[in-house]
């Protein structure tokens, strides 16, 4: 069991003197490991205060403190298992929040081009479609929309405003609006099939994207509800262990506990890490 607490302290120091790695950016010993993690949730809209933030820690450890005890695992485990929990649960939050964020902002901006689609249908001309826009979106979507009709205003230049959606998000079904309105406005035409096409192409997208993002999220569930079950299999195990006078001080079933606590909080990191990726996939952008 030595061995196992030399090799943690080891990688504890290569994570923490390692130049290039962040790990440990919101941890507990890091000064401002706090005001980092507080300020990238204030930039998705929301607040985190540190109140918060000390009362989910304490009940975690809580939690944990009290699976060490029923498992009669060695205080200098808990010791261990204590840090990486308050290493992991930042990350954990962080990505929760930034999830919302991602939902918040995919729903916001396909609102914005399936409305500019309605609107140009009606009256074919960019700025006006733009105002009405503005009126029903909120957040960084509207500050784009903003741009791009301070853009359209000072340039006079239709690509240089649809330059800014592009850079802003570029999709390949954005990348077909902006081509097909840059032609209309430029050269005129029949552009009712088209925009038919590209709504059809959002709405499918909007379909996709929540059909995934719902399997991610009961991906995880999964997780978390396999995760609780191997804890109440293995209290049961150690139940039957103990009517044969089983020593819970023994070297081995020490080492299998802490390989097992390990796992579970290994799990609980990568099954909220996938509410890190984005809503918008790299994969379907130009």
């Amino acid at each position: 069991m030595i061995f196992v607490y030399v090799l943690f302290i080891f990688l504890f120091l290569t994570l923490s003197f390692s130049k290039k790695n962040d790990f440990l950016r919101f941890g507990l010993f890091n000064k401002k490991g706090f005001h980092e993690l507080h300020r990238m949730i204030l930039s998705y809209g929301y607040n985190y205060s540190i109140k918060t933030h000390i009362t989910s820690t304490i009940i975690f450890l809580c939690v944990l403190a009290f699976i060490c005890y029923e498992f009669q695992i060695r205080f200098e485990s808990y010791l261990i298992f204590a840090c990486i929990l308050t290493f992991i649960l930042p990350y954990i939050v962080l990505w929760l929040y930034f999830h919302s964020y991602q939902e918040k902002v995919f729903n916001q901006f396909t609102i914005f081009l399936q409305t500019f689609i309605a609107v140009y249908k009606i009256n074919p001309k960019t700025y006006p479609a733009l105002c009405e826009c503005e009126k029903v979106c909120e957040g960084e979507v509207q500050r784009l929309i903003i741009q791009m009709k301070e853009t359209l205003l000072k340039e006079g230049d239709i690509e240089s405003c649809m330059k800014c959606l592009i850079d802003y998000q570029p999709h390949f079904i954005v990348h077909n609006l902006v081509t097909l309105i840059t032609t209309i406005e430029t050269h005129g035409g029949n552009y009712q099939e088209g925009l038919d096409l590209i709504q059809d192409d959002i709405d499918d997208w909007i379909e996709d994207v929540y059909q995934f993002k719902r399997i991610q999220t009961s991906t995880k569930n999964k997780m978390m509800s396999l995760c609780l079950l191997s804890v109440g299999i293995a209290f049961l195990s150690k139940n039957m262990l103990q009517e044969i006078s089983f020593n819970a001080n023994s070297e081995i079933y020490q080492i299998a506990c802490f390989v097992f606590i390990l796992c579970l909080l290994f799990t609980l990191f990568m099954a909220h890490k996938i509410f890190s990726k984005s809503w918008f996939e790299k994969e379907e952008k130009i």
